[in-house]
């Protein structure tokens, strides 16, 4: 059971209280929050909504973010952030910080993200504070991006959209091949490293004369072996967020539909135990991978640069 968090609660009543009481605009939170959409805002114009519509992605905390002297950094994985860039609506993130009182906020969108070896970042300028002065910002985001189709009434897609659902639905199939690639590369990985371990024991004992020019090729060839190993892995995890992103978003509008239309998911040829199965997955490629790194960590790199540097980024993927 997941515990009360007042402080995230504390959040989203802050960012409502001024998307109705600042911007005059309508607050509709959201009943599944999963991969982080919290609410949708429709701007008003005269007293009357427009039909145009913000996600919001709200964090409450000093403890979600890195101060700087600018702003407010947020690191977010490749799951979220391809969750939240293929959204079919414009999305912002609202930074509440309960400790200053104060509301900021930040378009998420492709260009506003940089990207390290394992996150992606966005940066939130303290001089973008969420208000009635951020209503002008807001309404240019509404007007480019906003896809007619979304009915946020019903916290839905068009009925008709079942098809693209499902085949979206589908995705999370795509992701655990990724998942079971991913752990047979560890496998194979993790054999290489056990063949390197007995040559460098056998060479230990007889200690012959090129015993220095033989350790170093074992060095060298387990590094090749590590580099490729770290590629492969790297371009399986992103194909997998990519993938499993999709799959989760397709799986929330589905769930909505269903409740709306008083169906059953197995009426669309689905597997109820799809995604039941796909935890137990990450969970396995998790603890092997755990196993593979601290395996890593332990073995000496005797001072050969390449041998480090291949570690070394292998610990990083």
């Amino acid at each position: 059971m997941n515990r009360y968090n007042p402080t995230e609660r504390i959040g989203v009543n802050e960012t409502e209280k001024i998307v109705i009481q600042n911007l005059g605009w309508i607050f509709r939170e959201q009943p599944i929050v999963d991969v982080g959409l919290y609410a949708i805002i429709e701007q008003v114009e005269n007293g009357e909504p427009t039909g145009k519509f913000i996600a919001v992605q709200i964090k409450s905390g000093s403890g979600n973010f890195y101060k700087t002297d600018k702003g407010l950094s947020h690191y977010v994985t490749n799951i979220h952030y391809h969750y939240w860039i293929n959204l079919c609506i414009p999305i912002i993130l609202v930074a509440y910080i309960p400790e200053e009182g104060k509301t900021y906020w930040q378009e998420i969108k492709e260009n506003n993200f940089k990207k390290n070896k394992k996150r992606w970042k966005i940066e939130i300028p303290f001089k973008q504070e969420f208000n009635e002065k951020s209503q002008n910002r807001l309404i240019k985001i509404t007007s480019e991006k906003n896809d007619e189709k979304f009915d946020v009434y019903c916290g839905r897609v068009a009925s008709n959209d079942f098809e693209d659902i499902i085949s979206d639905l589908e995705s999370i199939n795509d992701a655990t091949v990724c998942i079971n690639n991913i752990t047979a590369i560890m496998n194979l990985q993790s054999e290489e490293i056990g063949k390197k371990t007995e040559q460098f024991s056998l060479l230990n004992e007889k200690k012959s004369n090129n015993y220095s020019s033989e350790v170093s090729m074992l060095y060298k060839g387990l590094s090749k072996t590590m580099n490729l190993t770290a590629k492969r892995t790297e371009t399986e995890i992103e194909l997998f967020s990519q993938l499993y992103s999709v799959g989760i978003s397709a799986f929330e509008k589905l769930l909505i539909n269903l409740q709306v239309f008083n169906l059953k998911f197995e009426n669309f040829g689905g597997d109820s135990n799809l995604l039941r199965q796909v935890p137990s997955q990450i969970d396995f490629a998790v603890k092997k991978f755990v196993v593979l790194r601290d395996t890593l960590k332990s073995m000496p790199t005797n001072n050969f640069i390449i041998f480090k540097e291949a570690k070394n980024q292998y610990l990083d993927v």
